[in-house]
């Protein structure tokens, strides 16, 4: 593709993270309005946003294994066209349950091309591009997460709630468009069908885990139900399991769901596990962050919301950044610097109970959303040049999965961060002084975490070292799914570059 394409293609790519990111945050201020117009309660309308994510994280990998079978272009642009179609219903909606139901259906056309965009990119950039293609992606997903609750609440205060399917629509017309025109044709990459009764047990599996961990930070992990689904979750994800090791494409005709062989590869397994790690340690301070700023520093919400969005700020600005460097200098530097960062950063975190001042507060969010920026680029990009061609659109949509789960993961932590015991507390200075308690020990702890994964990575690439093989940097010219190439060693764990 000549340059002038390649940027558009890339950009027509990049709405779609964007919107799905947007629609997430654009209905959170609206939920009182949404409940006026009903005559409903505010908790029963929260179902316009749990349904929505809750319908994206299952269907990601479904949506994943379909493009690999049908081809990830025709699949993707199809995402946009069932998105605006829901956002079209969902503006129309009479009821509140005709909403939530055609919410499902604008999830299930987000889950389409969000499980399919990065794979597209892999694909369709060389690598010396690819880096920087995945640094942008990033950052249309923060431009969304970012833009959404402001751009919500100026769409409320000017017209309705209703506008913003509206606007959904349009921009997801738009894109159809513009994705049909210009992303080339490419050709499937799977032979077999997917194993649609493993996609079935998975689903099963995950909606079980969403539905417990979204319960447990809002009733408690003490709740019967809260074990009940994830109980559900044990048993479908050991079924799924045992149906993915069973699947034989030669013998059934269909591919396993999700390759679990994928995950015997150390930088795939590594990448997955610091996706959700990362994801739940930035979360969790989006979560409970407002509440400290609000609660004990005595802010006003204006302000406390513009600190917040420090975080998105600067990872806008370090994503597109830290993955041309990835592409110039190869993705290990680049990412053992961000997970440094953000070490450094929620350990800081862990002192602002402490009586630190608001500068120390912005400097510490700032570094978290920079930490993230150059984490996210050349991770994605290490995972993805490892994994099989014919098996791109599914790794693609585990790590957006993974991005959702460790979001989860954060909210659940949020939430335990700021649990009071259940006999409550008598006074303003005992949920003071248990908030700051429950801050510093989360902080603190996430911040092992992420340490042990820097740990974790230095000792692979010295381990893969000492055996003579070298992995290749993301930036590098490996083409993604060729085995026994001269650049990644047949057998055994790897380093993951140097």
């Amino acid at each position: 593709m000549r340059t002038q394409s390649t940027a558009a293609v890339q950009y027509v790519i990049c709405l779609g993270a964007f919107l799905s990111n947007l629609s997430a945050g654009l209905f959170n201020i609206a939920l009182v309005d949404i409940a006026a117009d009903y005559g409903r309660s505010v908790p029963a309308t929260q179902w316009v946003v749990t349904a929505y994510l809750l319908t994206v994280s299952v269907c990601l990998p479904l949506m994943g294994a379909i493009g690999d079978w049908k081809g990830k272009r025709n699949v993707h642009n199809l995402g946009f066209f069932v998105f605006m179609l829901g956002g079209l219903c969902c503006a129309l909606s009479p009821s509140l349950p005709v909403l939530i139901g055609f919410r499902v259906l604008q999830g299930v056309g987000a889950s389409i091309y969000q499980a399919n965009n990065m794979a597209l990119v892999v694909s369709l950039f060389p690598p010396e591009k690819r880096g920087k293609a995945l640094g942008t992606v990033s950052t249309f997903v923060a431009a969304g997460a970012l833009i959404g609750p402001s751009l919500g609440g100026a769409i409320l205060q000017a017209f309705s709630w209703r506008f913003n399917f509206w606007l959904l629509a349009a921009v997801a017309f738009v894109a159809w468009l513009l994705a049909r025109r210009l992303i080339p044709k490419d050709a499937p990459a799977a032979r077999a069908a997917p194993d649609w009764m493993g996609a079935a047990l998975f689903a099963a599996a995950l909606a079980g885990l969403v539905a417990g961990l979204n319960l447990g930070a809002s009733d408690g992990w003490s709740s019967p139900a809260v074990w009940l689904l994830l109980a559900v979750f044990a048993l479908f994800a050991a079924l799924f399991a045992g149906r993915s090791l069973s699947v034989r494409p030669g013998q059934t005709g269909r591919s396993p769901f999700i390759p679990l062989s994928l995950f015997r590869h150390p930088s795939i397994a590594f990448g997955i596990l610091l996706t959700i790690a990362t994801y739940a340690a930035a979360f969790s301070t989006q979560t409970v962050l407002p509440v400290f700023l609000r609660s004990v520093m005595g802010l006003e919400p204006a302000v406390a919301g513009l600190i917040v969005m420090a975080y998105p700020a600067a990872l806008i600005i370090s994503a597109p950044l830290s993955g041309s460097s990835s592409d110039r200098y190869g993705s290990a530097r680049v990412l053992l610097l961000g997970l440094g960062c953000m070490v450094a950063a929620l350990a800081a975190l862990g002192f602002l109970p402490s009586g630190a001042g608001l500068v120390f507060v912005i400097a510490s969010v700032v570094l978290l959303g920079t930490a993230m920026g150059m984490i996210t680029s050349p991770n994605n990009s290490l995972v993805m040049s490892f994994a099989p061609r014919q098996s791109l659109g599914t790794m693609s949509s585990m790590i957006a999965l993974c991005r959702n789960l460790g979001m989860m993961f954060g909210a659940a932590v949020g939430g335990m961060m700021m649990a009071t015991p259940a006999g409550g507390l008598s006074d303003a200075a005992g949920v003071t002084g248990q908030l700051t308690r429950g801050l510093r020990g989360g902080y603190w702890g996430m911040s092992a975490v992420v340490l042990a994964f820097l740990l974790a990575y230095v000792a692979m690439s010295r381990a893969g070292a000492k055996r003579g093989g070298a992995a290749p940097a993301a930036g590098s010219a490996r083409t993604p799914g060729v085995r026994g190439s001269s650049s990644q060693p047949a057998n055994g764990p790897v380093p993951l570059e140097k």
